[in-house]
């Protein structure tokens, strides 16, 4: 059983017990959001296509996480003129869990063991994060300098 949402301007193909980032949402981690806007609801048997959006069909997601990604470089330059300008920019997400996806006439389809995998998986990023110490620039340059 799938699903695809609408969520922030972008479309989503989603499944139970499933994680992805979403683009910011007003909720706090542990937070249930219910997201109406399916384009698509697909069955093991049946598909059905919303015009525009399927009536009644409403997907479950737990908020577990809110974060910054990867910084991005914009860089510009022209030549021979001296003009060189760079920018960064870190996209805000929320980190969602797809607890459950309803039809129209269905109740909600909730996996209770892919929760546990999905909630595992995500504790052991965490603990790895933890893990790692933090390197200023200045170690690494002299860690560098040191080879």
């Amino acid at each position: 059983m799938y699903s695809v949402i609408e969520c922030g301007g972008f479309q989503h193909k989603v499944t139970v017990g499933e994680t992805l980032k979403l683009p910011k949402m007003d909720a706090k981690v542990g937070d249930v959001v219910t997201v109406s806007n399916v384009l698509l609801f697909a069955d093991g048997s049946t598909i059905q296509v919303g015009a525009p959006l399927v009536s009644g069909a409403a997907v479950t997601l737990e908020v577990l996480n809110q974060g910054k990604a990867d910084k991005v470089i914009s860089f510009k330059r022209k030549q021979r003129k001296r003009y060189r300008r760079t920018v960064g920019h870190r996209q805000l997400f929320t980190e969602v869990l797809v607890t459950g996806i309803a039809s129209g006439s269905a109740k909600a389809d909730v996996d209770e063991k892919a929760k546990i995998r999905a909630r595992a998986r995500i504790t052991a990023l965490e603990a790895r994060k933890v893990q790692q110490p933090k390197v200023t620039r200045a170690q690494k340059i002299a860690a560098a300098q040191a080879k």
